[in-house]
């Protein structure tokens, strides 16, 4: 079992002012991984305006240990990934992630991005150009958590109605109960629900069911 860098950078940057233990907790709270040391840092902004994201380092280095549980084999078959989840989640305005109000839905308004997806796509130089502005490594924190919103989905039972939140906060481990075509990605279902949910303010992931309603 892992949760890999894009979900741990967004926890971090959920909780950066309570710091890296307080990030953590929603880890902890899973119960199915132990952390043993956390390396590396959050939104680090590109060198130069030629600098590709793929040499930006920005997100957490995790090593960590299973609990003991085991995942289910699967039982059913998925349905594949949902292909409207990845839009609907792009689709959303800024001011669903967390950290961003009105002050700045106006300042990422006024640069052309209304969307996470808007947010998420913003080019290199423009992030650097951001970055030196006033209240810049802010701006390069909020393109951070955009980004670990987008990616594909996982296998979702079409007839699972659980919101995002609540898959969130459910036990990957024990999915016995869940919808017959989410358990064969059970981990991958939770752990793309708990990414978000460390991006996404808890009201918004409330309202947004997996199988794409």
């Amino acid at each position: 079992m892992t949760v890999g860098p894009a979900e741990l950078a967004a926890l971090v940057a959920r909780e950066a002012d309570a710091g890296v233990a307080g990030a953590l907790r929603a880890v902890d709270a899973a119960g199915a991984l132990t952390v043993e040391r956390v390396v590396g840092r959050i939104g680090s902004k590109p060198a130069s305006d030629t600098t590709p994201w793929e040499s930006v380092v920005w997100q957490a280095e995790i090593v960590m240990r299973p609990s003991g549980l085991v995942r289910e084999a699967p039982t059913a078959p998925g349905e594949g990934p949902e292909p409207g989840m990845a839009s609907v989640v792009a689709s959303l305005s800024v001011r669903a992630l967390r950290g961003v109000g009105e002050r700045w839905t106006t300042v990422l308004t006024e640069r052309g991005v209304e969307t996470i997806g808007d947010l998420a796509s913003t080019s290199p130089a423009s992030v650097a150009a951001w970055s030196r502005t006033r209240d810049g490594g802010y701006a390069v924190q909020l393109v951070a958590r955009a980004r670990t919103c987008v990616g594909a989905w996982p296998a979702v039972d079409p007839a699972d109605t659980r919101t995002l939140l609540a898959v969130s906060e459910s036990d990957p481990g024990d999915s016995s109960g869940w919808p017959p075509g989410s358990r064969a990605d059970a981990l991958l279902l939770w752990s793309t629900c708990l990414r978000l949910r460390a991006a996404i303010d808890d009201s918004v992931l409330d309202r947004i069911r997996v199988n794409g309603t």
